[in-house]
């Protein structure tokens, strides 16, 4: 038995390399899904096609790991198709089944490697007040708006992915809503206020819907408004590059129509499911309580 015990090391060895080698493969193959899920998404921004941008993001969300090398991925395709999209564009049934079959794919090169999608809490501290510039210049407060509910974003247009389909997401809700969208005032925060004017941001929001308000200030002011709504965001750099990017909190905030905080909906929430929970809350209030 022992000159059988000379044949195990290289044995393991060669089984270790090519189990790494499957590994690699395996990794490129879903960084390709990944890219082209990416790709699908970009173009369905492109062509206002909401319902289909909203399964891209859930199916990314449901089966590839929150980790930076696979979201940048995705953010550079989605950008790369927003920005260049194809002379016409494709059916959304389409792209759906190419998303589809795309997630299987992920779903098989990738098992059991996504965690559980993070669940809001009820209030964490969230202090809904702020005092930003809106379009024009003007003075914006939370105050303003009572009797109504905020559904408030924060981001930046600069943003490749993210923020794009979470105002998506948050014009998809106001339809869904109908003629309840008269209660709801939809916000966007910048908090890239160094890149992101009042004019810049009014272009911004109105290209997803005109109902959606840009909001702005000083970056002193940006950053105590996104300390009291509990919301992260800092400059990202990468060595060499010529511009930067912001790494911020994902979500939409609710604010109710006396101005408390309601609730958090984070990020791949459905608009359906955001504007099912309004809706509920809208039957329970007083007439009294809210206004146009």
């Amino acid at each position: 038995m022992l000159p059988t015990f000379k044949f195990v090391a290289p044995i393991l060895l060669i089984l270790g390399l090519t189990a790494a080698s499957a590994r690699a493969s395996s990794a490129n193959e879903a960084m390709s899904a990944v890219t082209e899920l990416g790709r699908i998404n970009g173009l369905a921004l492109a062509c206002r096609q909401p319902d289909v941008a909203a399964r891209t993001k859930a199916l990314m969300l449901a089966h590839v790991p929150k980790l930076r090398h696979w979201g940048e991925a995705y953010e550079q395709a989605t950008s790369a198709a927003f920005i260049t999209p194809p002379g016409g564009c494709p059916e959304g049934a389409a792209l759906r089944v190419q998303a589809e079959l795309l997630a299987a794919r992920l779903a098989a090169l990738l098992p059991a490697s996504v965690p559980p999608a993070e669940i809001p809490g009820p209030d964490v501290g969230i202090q809904p007040r702020y005092l930003l510039q809106g379009p024009g210049g003007r003075s914006v407060m939370d105050s303003d708006f009572r009797g109504r509910f905020q559904l408030i974003s924060f981001g930046y247009t600069y943003c490749p992915d993210i923020c794009p389909t979470t105002l998506v997401e948050m014009a998809h809700v106001l339809r869904l809503l109908g003629g309840n969208a008269q209660h709801v005032q939809s916000i966007f925060i910048s908090v890239d206020p160094d890149r992101d004017t009042p004019e810049t941001l009014r272009i911004y929001t109105e290209f997803f819907d005109p109902r959606i308000l840009g909001l702005t200030g000083s970056p002193e002011m940006v950053r105590k408004v996104a300390d009291l709504f509990k919301v992260r965001y800092e400059k990202v750099k990468e060595p060499g590059a010529s511009h930067y990017a912001v790494d911020h909190s994902a979500g939409m905030v609710l604010i109710g129509p006396e101005g408390a905080f309601v609730t958090k909906f984070a990020y791949g929430t459905s608009a359906e499911e955001i504007a099912g929970k309004i809706g509920k809350i809208l039957e329970t209030l007083p007439p009294a309580i809210l206004r146009k």
